[in-house]
């Protein structure tokens, strides 16, 4: 019976829904299922976190390599003040 007891405690503990799809439940069950449950939902988070962490890592490569231009633009001009 406690099996069952800790099976309803992890329904109401978010973190841990991503582990109830691998209790053998059929996608018959899964579609009456809460979102956060089904297994589409879950793939879903998942591919829209990927798609974020590559536009970020795009921008923040873009940033660096300008940040880089701009560095070696600010040396250029002042060994060209030293040199005056």
């Amino acid at each position: 019976m406690s099996s069952f007891s800790d099976l309803i405690k992890t329904l109401d503990q978010p973190d841990n829904a991503v582990q109830l799809r691998h209790l053998g439940a059929t996608a018959d069950v899964l579609k009456y299922a809460p979102p956060r449950l089904r297994a589409d939902a879950g793939d879903q988070v998942v591919a829209r976190a990927v798609a974020d962490a590559a536009y970020w890592r795009e921008r923040a490569f873009k940033a660096e390599t300008k940040l880089r231009a701009l560095e070696t633009r600010v040396q250029q001009l002042a060994k060209r003040a030293q040199g005056r």
